[in-house]
């Protein structure tokens, strides 16, 4: 089902594969005692991810290069993606 939060971005349409948080905003704007157990939560999530990776035969973890899709250059990026078949 496609993602409501990418109507009217270059998004539109698509699927959502990864869920980012800005760590200023979160450190900004929710509670510690939330903070405390989404973090505590989190690591939890992650530790069965990694185990789960390393039982497939991956890597425990990725990392990516998050691009904000209201920079300026964003076009450049996609068409970079579409070439090499990472976009959609």
């Amino acid at each position: 089902m496609p993602e409501s939060s990418f109507k009217g971005t270059v998004k539109e349409g698509f699927k959502r594969r990864f869920t980012v948080i800005n760590e200023s905003d979160f450190n900004k704007y929710v509670p510690l005692s939330l903070k405390e157990r989404f973090v505590a939560n989190l690591n939890n999530v992650a530790n069965w991810i990694e185990d789960g990776r390393i039982q497939d035969g991956k890597k425990p973890f990725n990392n990516y290069v998050v691009i904000n899709s209201d920079e300026p250059y964003i076009g450049e990026v996609i068409e970079i993606l579409k070439r090499h078949g990472d976009w959609g």
